[in-house]
């Protein structure tokens, strides 16, 4: 399992009054993959992705699959998308801009249309019609970004932190286990013991340290669905999927700090004395894979041709998770020209991962022929997380920590979408769209850490082929800690403005 402290395992979203140190790093992980989108096509993207109601669209395959039902051709296309992430921090007082380009495959999939063949003299419009068969590729989340923060701190440093970490664990240096922070720090001279009693002071300058971090993340959430749906009279669609989940997530990460020694037992004539400067470098990553399953069930009722009212139930995402994370410490003596680096060390941990399920209700309206309206709510239950015990991993504190925190921490949000759509003419459309994520957390009363999202996008086809262009920015404020204290008011805390500039583009043909 995990044995050392995360400087940032977790870009908290916002200040809810959430430290990080409250926080079991797994419960983080399992909130980023139990926080996911549709992957879906240019022309829903532009409508927000408010597609719960809508239909006839081969992202219905990861959506609601009843909406296959409302094909009445087969169908292929296949949508890249361009990823800009851009931050722009502030760490007391000191601005730091950084961002990150990507190209990537949102969405891929082909739908085969299979009309019910009637006898001669049959009403064609009673009973079931056609049955659609649908199989789709969809990237659900996108896990990148380049965040930078630094400045200096006027209040604490990494000594501080590092000597509270290991007073807390009750040990005294002898008895710290190899690859610790605890041990590395002490090895670098950074920490000091009081005698030989497990407590520990800083030995360095804790007032205007120069601090600087840097964190790239990589990774998705993925699904590849297997979808069919019925239309019943033109009035009725039922739909069915099964999605098989794809998780790869991981960051590296370094923290700097430069600073000088106040303390030092200096046994050695080559050991830093007190006045020499250091700088010294905290490097992490994180590796996490993940595979799981899960089922759609979808309904869409059309009272009148101009009005339709879906609503989709997805099951709760069960999962295999395998994380392996690891660290070094290296720190520079400036005066002395020397430095010490601690061995790298891997920490492999397994565990099972139960993601909540999702309850989504949609509905749209058709005005004079040309407009359409779409609104759609979901509500999910992070509170629902659970983590287990995988196979040949048993940890059972580790395990119940997590899903305390779970418990104790998370809660049930809404989500909220709204599109627009108008056709100016038979081959060309335009598009807009606006929507919420809730917070998933019960202290955030003032929903600071609401996701939202603005979209515009247009259309156009000709014969079978279709192109739609969409444009989608995401908006978050967030906070990160490079490290964090007891007393959470010590906490240094860097805020953060973060953009996701999105553009996707859907090549479809329908035959």
């Amino acid at each position: 399992m995990k044995k050392f402290v995360t400087l940032l395992g977790l870009a908290m979203v916002a200040s809810t009054g959430i430290t990080y140190a409250q926080f079991s790093t797994y419960a983080q992980d399992a909130l980023r993959f139990s926080q996911t989108n549709f992957g879906s096509s240019a022309r829903f993207k532009g409508l927000g992705n408010a597609q719960t109601s809508l239909g006839g669209d081969i992202s219905s395959i990861g959506g609601n699959p009843a909406g296959l039902g409302m094909f009445t051709r087969s169908e292929f296309s296949f949508t890249p998308e361009f990823n800009s992430v851009s931050s722009n921090a502030n760490y007391f007082g000191q601005g730091t801009k950084s961002s990150k380009d990507k190209l990537n495959l949102n969405q891929a999939g082909v739908v085969w249309y299979n009309p019910v063949i009637r006898p001669k003299g049959a009403d064609l419009n009673q009973g079931v019609i056609s049955f659609v068969w649908g199989i789709g590729y969809n990237r659900n989340n996108d896990f990148t970004g380049n965040y930078s923060f630094g400045g200096k701190n006027p209040n604490n440093s990494f000594g501080d932190f590092a000597a509270e970490n290991a007073t807390n664990f009750g040990q005294t240096h002898s008895q710290f286990t190899n690859g610790s922070l605890r041990k590395m720090a002490y090895d670098n001279f950074l920490i000091n013991e009081t005698g030989n009693t497990g407590t520990f002071t800083s030995a360095t300058s804790s007032k205007n340290n120069l601090q600087n971090y840097n964190q790239v993340r990589y990774g998705s959430t993925s699904e590849f669905n297997f979808a069919g749906a019925m239309n019943i009279s033109n009035q009725f669609y039922l739909g069915a999927s099964i999605g098989f989940v794809n998780v790869r997530y991981g960051y590296d990460s370094q923290f700097t700090e430069s600073g000088t020694i106040t303390s030092t037992p200096q046994q050695l004539p080559t050991d830093p004395k007190v006045g020499d400067a250091y700088t010294l470098s905290y490097r992490q990553s994180q590796s996490v894979r993940g595979n799981g399953v899960n089922g759609r069930l979808g309904l869409i009722y059309k009272p009148i041709n101009e009005v339709r009212i879906g609503v989709t139930y997805q099951t709760p995402t069960w999962m295999h998770m395998e994380d392996v994370t690891s660290e070094v410490l290296d720190t520079r003596y400036t005066s002395a020209n020397t430095s010490y680096t601690n061995v790298q060390n891997n920490y492999v941990f397994q565990y099972n991962l139960r993601n909540p399920s999702k309850t989504s209700l949609g509905a749209s309206v058709i005005l004079g022929g040309s407009a359409l309206l779409t609104a759609d709510v979901d509500y999910v239950n992070y509170a629902g997380i659970k983590l287990s015990n995988a196979a040949d991993y048993y940890a059972p504190e580790e395990i119940n920590n997590n899903n305390m925190d779970v418990k104790d921490f998370y809660t049930h949000a809404f989500n909220y979408r709204v599109g627009a759509e108008y056709k100016i003419d038979p081959s060309f459309t335009i598009r807009a769209g606006y929507g919420i994520n809730g917070t998933p957390y019960k202290d955030d009363k003032d929903n600071l850490s609401q996701t939202k999202y603005f979209s515009g996008g247009l259309g156009y086809k000709i014969n079978q082929y279709y192109i739609d262009l969409a444009y989608q920015r995401v908006q978050t404020n967030q906070t990160f800690s490079p490290y964090t204290f007891n007393n959470q008011s010590l906490d240094p805390v860097a805020t953060a403005k973060v953009d996701r500039n999105n553009v996707f583009l859907t090549f479809g043909v329908r035959f």
